[in-house]
């Protein structure tokens, strides 16, 4: 910038030689020309050329003409690129009069396409950003609550005067604002055009694949020598040599086992709790669909009974009430699914089970699993009958029907689209839940309940009923046969004949199996059992609900269904009759219930008759204990011991054991509990999950005090667990958490495999605590009972000298009869011996 500024623009510079030495003084080293300090010196002119090179030609933007002959040089070059200019700019000026003489007839105008120029930025996005309007302040939100048992009653509204209530009363008087002064702006519009897009795509060419194979045959001798070999005397030598010693290990293997390694034994014993290479839990698999499960929640979680690898999932919309009754129109129109997903297809559902409303729970019927049941939303009970699909869903691992397709047909998206099944049959609106269903089991095989909850025997061997609960406080029993009057002879049809024949035709248009057309809109509940408080009116909203039933699929009916027999309850084909059932003996109709507002119910599901009225009514409970600060989002029951179970809600989990008080509760925690489930294979091991995608391994064998492990699942609250035993060597948990992905997760070997004695180990650890318990209570009870005893009396009158003695007397003999009781317990006395007695 300097040359610039003194010589003009420039690219070169004449410096005096006079001047540069005289900077070699000032400067020395430091002077730009000190590496050229000796040519300087040597070189014979007066100035010297400083040459300005932008393209590097050299390797430096500057270079020195040190030499006379390159100076004059480079100055003839430069003349030579002036004269080239001033040719350059002469055969411009003479084309263009060239261009000026020719006649505008001969100029001939094509009309072509114009193509436009690529988009190249120029700083006019941020500009349009900058113009689109954004919300700045935070909206303003207002929530206005209501307990679920006030919705629907009715209100009244009463004057008050304003003085009664002065902090219900704010007078806000209206004024006028002189400094108030509103001004219309200019509005700015911004609009901006973009380049359309193409998608393009190719396919590679596929190969058919070819099979190859291989036979070998074996090597023998031939009948001649194989003749000779056993005639031979070595063979005979050989046989008598080893025949004892062969006889030995024979009776050795029969008194104990020579291969058996007892290493492994102690390894098995101690990895329970000293092995932590492997005690984590691992992601098998995942599932979510973009379509079906977006901006959805899993409510629930259910392996299917039979075929390994299946398992189906109910979405929900993740909205509050008042959000919910805002959306109704969206909601609506957005179906409520639940998916069945297979192992082998993470994409794409096997099944989509299409429902009226939002499912919040569902079964597969445990001895039919082609029967679903689930409770919607509205209070409705759905079924589904997939017996159609079953091929589809054991053939899952050759993707079903696509075994038989051709490789192209793998592309194409009708293919690939999953079956969707609507449901065979609803209950009638007027006679289900007037709110939610929240919970539902199937009642076991062998047993059914009849009317006013008799309990009888189930003689068609295959789970018929299933018992409800909802928010409304109700807990309905549902038989999916059709009701059939007394004295019909045989057992028909799940519908009459008549009734059969249209059944079919309707078949034939439809894709809906006619399984339960019986029911479709007129099913109704048999018995109904009110969840009643203690005290006072009104009912406690229901959640979960536990029987001491457990449904248990005996053994040839799971060979059955594994082999493709048809299950029982098509088979039968059997119905209600109305003839007067006989009860059953030693069945527990008594059942347990959790409830929204964090109570326990133990009640009856058999009505008892009214002492005054002798009509048969529902039972009271006889217990609602509130153990927790929340719903009671599980009641679970141990699967090695029927009668200890745990429930999980609020902060805090608690176990207890049937027809006792609780035995063991947790602390509060710091996060909300949403689900549980205990191990199938271990009794002393449970999983918990938390709002914060977490869940707490708890392993009373190890500590009882706090988890065992605790590990993220998910960024959002985990809402169901459920757990899967594949065999002996693998256990899953499906995990489904608020964002609508299933989550399949393997068990560690030290969480799955169990120590030789824990069965008895966690058997001996709920007794003891029951018997700590009962200690207790027994304790607190003599201490209230001492309490009364030792209250001070107001003496009524003196005491004479007989009655003095008499009291002195039997508080002397209690003293020996104690100090008898006390020298038998170390051994000094017999039991035998006589106390002598003050008479």
């Amino acid at each position: 910038s300097g040359i610039n500024a003194e010589y003009g623009e420039v690219p070169h510079v004449l410096i005096s030689k006079a001047k540069i030495m005289e900077d070699f003084k000032m400067r020395a080293a430091v002077c730009d020309f000190h590496p050229v300090k000796k040519q300087v010196t040597a070189y014979p002119g007066e100035e010297i050329l400083l040459v300005y090179d932008p393209d590097y030609t050299y390797g430096e933007n500057f270079y020195v003409c040190l030499t006379e002959e390159g100076k004059q040089a480079y100055f003839d070059s430069l003349k030579k690129e002036e004269e080239e200019a001033g040719e350059a700019e002469l055969a411009e000026g003479d084309a263009e009069e060239e261009y000026e003489d020719i006649a505008l007839e001969d100029i001939v105008l094509k009309d072509l396409p114009s193509t436009p120029a690529p988009w190249q930025e120029q700083g006019s996005e941020q500009d349009l950003e900058d113009e689109i309007l954004t919300t700045s302040r935070s909206l303003i939100t207002f929530m206005i609550q209501r307990k679920r048992k006030l919705f629907g009653t009715p209100t009244q509204f009463e004057d008050r005067h304003v003085d009664a209530a002065k902090d219900a009363y704010i007078e806000c008087t209206s004024f006028e604002d002189n400094t108030f002064d509103l001004h219309r702006k200019e509005h700015h519009f911004a609009v901006q055009n973009v380049m359309d897009t193409c998608e393009k795509a190719c396919q590679t060419e596929w190969k058919k694949p070819r099979t190859a194979l291989s036979q070998y045959v074996p090597r023998t001798l031939p009948p001649a020598q194989l003749e000779k070999i056993n005639q031979s005397e070595e063979l005979s030598t050989f046989v008598k040599s080893v025949c004892p010693r062969f006889k030995l290990a024979l009776q050795q293997n029969e008194i104990m086992d020579v291969f058996a390694d007892d290493y492994n034994d102690l390894i098995e014993v101690d990895g329970v709790f000293g092995n932590k290479a492997d005690n984590n839990l691992k992601e098998y698999q995942s599932f979510t669909d973009l379509e079906f499960s977006k901006n959805k929640s899993i409510a629930q979680i259910d392996w299917h009974p039979s075929i390994k690898g299946i398992v189906a999932v109910a979405y929900t919309e993740k909205l509050k009430y008042d959000d919910r009754v805002d959306l109704s129109s969206r909601i609506l129109m957005s179906p409520s699914l639940i998916l069945i997903w297979g192992f082998s297809d993470p994409i794409h559902p096997q099944l989509v089970l299409e429902a009226p409303e939002d499912i919040y729970t569902f079964k597969f019927n445990p001895t039919d699993p082609n029967i679903v049941a689930a409770g919607c939303i509205n209070g409705q009970v759905v079924m589904w009958d997939i017996s159609q699909y079953e091929a589809r869903l054991r053939n899952h691992k050759n993707t079903g029907a696509r075994a038989n397709k051709t490789r192209s047909d793998l592309f194409d998206v009708e293919y690939q689209r999953s079956p969707v099944v609507h449901y065979a049959a609803v209950s009638s609106i007027e006679s289900s839940h007037k709110m939610a269903v929240m919970d539902l089991l199937w009642l076991p095989d062998t047993v059914e309940v009849a009317r006013m909850g008799v309990p009888v025997e189930n003689k068609t061997q295959a789970s018929c009923q299933l018992v409800t609960v909802g928010i409304d406080g109700n807990v309905m029993f549902w038989d999916i046969r059709m009701q059939k009057p007394a004295g019909a002879a045989g057992l028909g049809g799940l519908g009459a004949p008549a009734k059969k024949e249209k059944e079919t035709s309707k078949e034939k248009f439809s894709s809906i199996p006619a399984t339960f057309a019986h029911l479709d809109l007129q099913w109704k509940p048999m018995n109904v059992v009110p969840l009643s408080k203690l005290t006072g009116p009104g009912l406690h909203p229901g959640v979960t609900i536990s029987i001491s039933q457990q449904l248990q699929i005996v053994k040839s009916k799971m060979q059955n269904l594994v082999s493709g027999n048809p299950p029982l309850i098509h088979r039968t084909n059997s119905s209600v009759s109305r003839q007067r059932p006989v009860e059953m003996e030693g069945v527990n109709t008594k059942f347990f219930a959790g409830t929204e507002d964090g109570y326990l119910i133990y009640t009856d599901w058999k009505a008892e008759k009214d002492p005054e009225s002798g009509k048969l009514v529902s039972s009271k409970p006889v217990y609602a204990i509130p153990c927790h600060a929340g719903p009671v989002h599980c009641l679970l029951r141990n699967p090695f011991y029927n009668h200890i179970f745990m429930s999980v809600g609020g902060w805090s989990w608690s176990i207890w054991k049937e027809g006792e008080s609780e035995i063991l509760q947790t602390s509060r925690s710091n996060f909300k509990f949403t689900a549980a489930c205990w191990s199938t294979t271990r009794p002393g091991v449970f999983y918990i999950g938390r709002e914060d995608g977490n869940i707490d391994v708890w392993d009373l064998m190890d500590r009882s005090h706090e988890p065992s492990m605790s590990q993220n699942i998910s960024s959002s609250a985990v809402t169901s667990i459920v757990p899967y035993r594949v065999s002996s060597k693998q256990v899953l948990l499906g995990v489904g958490d608020n964002f609508g992905t299933l989550h399949i997760l393997e068990v560690p070997w030290s969480l799955r495999q169990a120590s030789p004695n824990e069965l008895t180990a966690m058997s001996s650890y709920f007794e003891r605590e029951c018997s700590r318990i009962d200690y207790y209570k027994d304790r607190d009870a003599n201490r209230e009972e001492k309490i009364v005893d030792s209250s001070p009396q107001i003496p009524t009158a003196l005491e004479t000298d007989e009655e003095e003695e008499e009291r002195l007397k039997k508080s002397f003999n209690n003293y020996l009869t104690m100090e008898k009781e006390f020298l038998v317990k170390l051994g000094l006395r017999k039991e035998d011996d006589p106390v002598k007695l003050i008479h």
